[in-house]
């Protein structure tokens, strides 16, 4: 069970207005980027979940208290993402990935009479978003928020769905084709999984387990490099209570 989510947040901040569809003249004349752009994300993620919900089908045993549970969830994400600049201020994106993760759950807080103290649960799948960055700036800095919705249909032995929403301000300067930028993220997760596990000593085990993020916010620091007005990469690192790493490389056309 994974966030994906977060995934998504793979939207690379914009730097400047932007060449664009529409209200190209709102720009004045400042030099502004190609309007379409293609890329490629990779994104990992190491963070505490919190369940909201741990329902086994054991005869005598009850959770009274699933967030006394430790959960730990490690997940990686690729995926490719489309964008536009619609406005000189305005770019909007489509993303769609493969995800793969696994989700650790340790029960031994619960003192339940079971002979094992946790279980994991792996997960891959396909995700899929959509998303929005606002764009703003100055001469030699650069102020940016994304917002990204991602949705992931799970495959394997689970009955499983994820929807995640991402916001992600920036705050940076521009020094030649360089940019560096400090962040933060914020991670909203709504995660279930319903399905059958085989536990040790005690055979097949239908489950349904609730999860999500147990901290919303993480900072995040970045940079950013343009190799010319078509080709550019970034790199991008979460800490904090949520470890993430973003890289990513476009083309813009």
């Amino acid at each position: 069970m994974k966030k994906i989510l977060a995934m998504l947040l793979l939207a690379v901040p914009a730097l400047s207005p932007a060449q664009s569809i529409f209200g190209s003249e709102w720009a004045g004349d400042r030099e502004l980027p190609l309007t379409w752009g293609i890329g490629a994300n990779f994104f990992t993620m190491y963070q505490d979940y919190e369940l909201t919900r741990l329902d086994f089908d054991l005869p005598g045993v009850v959770v009274q208290d699933p967030s006394l549970l430790d959960v730990s969830n490690d997940v990686w994400h690729g995926d490719l993402k489309l964008d536009v600049w619609l406005l000189p201020f305005l770019n909007v994106f489509v993303v769609a990935g493969y995800i793969d993760g696994d989700t650790q759950v340790d029960i031994s807080a619960l003192q339940l009479p079971l002979p094992f103290t946790e279980f994991m649960v792996d997960y891959d799948g396909v995700s899929y978003g959509v998303g929005a960055t606002l764009a703003f700036g100055g001469e030699g800095w650069f102020g940016s928020l994304t917002g990204v919705y991602t949705e992931t249909d799970l495959g394997g032995d689970f009955e499983s769905s994820v929807e995640a929403v991402v916001l992600q301000p920036r705050l940076g300067i521009v020094r030649g084709p360089w940019q560096h930028w400090l962040g933060a993220m914020y991670l909203d997760t709504e995660e279930r999984h319903r399905g059958t596990i085989e536990l040790p000593f005690v055979g097949d085990v239908p489950f349904d387990i609730e999860l999500q993020e147990k901290d919303e916010w993480n900072f995040a620091v970045g940079t950013r490099y343009e190799f010319s007005k078509k080709f550019d990469a970034s790199l991008e690192i979460g800490v904090g209570d949520r470890q993430t790493t973003l890289l990513y490389a476009g083309y813009r056309f």
